[in-house]
């Protein structure tokens, strides 16, 4: 992975995807959502390179392409951890997080590595309505993003630089077919906080992308746009009573999501599920019953 500086003593390592990286003196460092361990080799050698100590990691939250290394570099370095009070409670133990990956089995919880690799101990929780953290001896300011997941936050370093882990979708994103949210109507609040921000010189998104503070109000516009029209284009498949088996192969077939992998389709019928319901939270879809099986249908209010 490359170094790329940013402003001051932040960085990002640039690979598959961004990685924050704070130099707090010549040898040692903070990471910022130090991802899957697909990235563990390209990191440890870029920091070698710069002959950098990670002490700490942060996170944005628990997903395995965010935090999945973070118990390598704990173990490994001695790297202190932290993540947000909820996100902290899900990698937790096996069973919390069997709790937030409702429809995998706790069979797949207990032997996939990827997955086991997100159990881990957390060294400093940030707490709810907590808005500044001192970690290995650096102030950050914590703005509370939640909706991509339950308590997603966002961090903003000395240099006045924000680091957004997925709480923003970079322009190269913008064709995503399903952007995921837990919930997406939080989501949508928490883009629209961060135009608060707009004084940062300069935001990180992981997925990936940099751009200035005044580039960030068109970059929010263009990501709600996105997830409205995905939200519309999931409803108007649904043009009579579909049970969510139905709405699944329906939305899978329309954005050619087709996968072989059970695992993957598994992902797929989350994402899908959450536009369901946030399309029954806006009063778009109705629900009725039959035989025991809950059926989906339009909305008479459309």
């Amino acid at each position: 992975m490359k170094r790329i500086h940013v402003k001051g003593n932040t960085w990002v390592l640039e690979g598959p995807q961004l990685v924050g990286l704070y130099q707090i003196d010549e040898s040692t460092c903070l990471l910022l959502d130090p991802g899957s361990t697909k990235l563990q080799g390209e990191i440890e050698a870029a920091l070698a390179q710069a002959g950098l100590t990670p002490v700490g990691v942060l996170c944005t939250h628990m997903h395995y392409d965010h935090h999945e290394t973070t118990r390598y570099f704990r173990e490994t370095y001695g790297a202190k951890t932290c993540l947000p009070q909820l996100e902290a409670d899900i990698v937790r133990s096996e069973e919390s997080l069997k709790n937030h990956l409702f429809n995998f089995t706790m069979g797949m919880i207990r032997t996939i590595p990827r997955l086991q690799n997100l159990v881990c101990p957390v060294d400093r929780v940030i707490a709810f309505g907590e808005t500044e953290l001192v970690f290995c001896g650096v102030p950050l300011q914590v703005v509370r993003t939640p909706g991509h997941a339950p308590d997603h936050v966002c961090f903003i370093t000395p240099d006045n630089v924000c680091y957004t882990g997925d709480a923003l979708m970079s322009q190269a994103l913008l064709d995503a077919k399903l952007p995921y949210g837990l919930s997406i109507q939080l989501a949508m609040e928490s883009r629209e906080r961060l135009r608060e921000l707009e004084d940062c010189d300069f935001f990180i998104m992981a997925h990936k992308g940099v751009c200035a503070g005044r580039e960030i109000g068109p970059l929010i516009d263009a990501n709600q746009e996105l997830v409205r029209r995905r939200a519309g284009e999931i409803r108007d498949l649904i043009t009579e009573p579909m049970d969510f088996s139905q709405i699944c192969r329906a939305v899978c077939t329309r954005f050619s999501l087709l996968t072989r992998r059970p695992r993957r389709a598994l992902y797929y019928e989350r994402n899908i599920r959450l536009f369901v319901e946030y399309l029954m939270d806006q009063g778009e879809l109705g629900m009725e019953t039959r035989q025991g099986t809950a059926f989906y249908l339009p909305s008479k209010k459309i």
